[in-house]
């Protein structure tokens, strides 16, 4: 008996499975991104690890406490992060935004959240003598390029 007359209407249900498959090869990572150029002679991203993670001053002639701007970021906002990732996750399983959308902004989100903490967040003072060379006792904002350097890259394949 043929079933004439009845329409197979899946009302989206296609594209939204589609679209969480996508999702769930898809990664983002934050930070200061390969490829970010250097200053004063030293590679952005290497800036940005010595600040991070501080160098000590033993075996340099100059030494930098950790800055966690990254990890802080991480550690204080961990709600909000996981309260960002559920939230896109139902636009998507809702047919509301596509999988593209939702990882460009989380990266967003995470970009913006690593610039905000830097300017916020709770660090050690610059030395004296950092501060009269650089002119400011802001740490982590010298001429702006570890700042300008905060981006987000998408990732195939999940986490990474």
């Amino acid at each position: 008996m043929k079933n004439e007359g009845c329409i197979d209407t899946d009302k989206g249900m296609d594209e939204i499975r589609k679209q969480l498959a996508a999702l769930g090869k898809l990664g983002v990572k934050a930070g200061v991104v390969e490829g970010s150029g250097s200053e004063d002679g030293v590679d952005i991203a290497q800036y940005g690890a010595y600040n991070e993670y501080g160098v000590p001053g033993k075996k340099q002639k100059w030494a930098i406490p950790p800055r966690p701007f990254i990890r802080g970021f991480v550690e204080n906002n961990s709600a909000d992060i996981k309260a960002t990732v559920e939230r896109l996750y139902k636009l998507v399983s809702e047919g509301k935004i596509t999988a593209d959308t939702a990882i460009k902004r989380l990266g967003q989100f995470a970009q913006d959240g690593i610039k905000r903490y830097m300017k916020s967040g709770d660090f050690e003072p610059n030395a004296e003598s950092t501060i009269k060379r650089k002119g400011s006792s802001r740490p982590l904002f010298d001429k702006g390029a570890l700042f300008n350097a905060i981006r987000y890259e998408i990732v195939e394949g999940g986490k990474k």
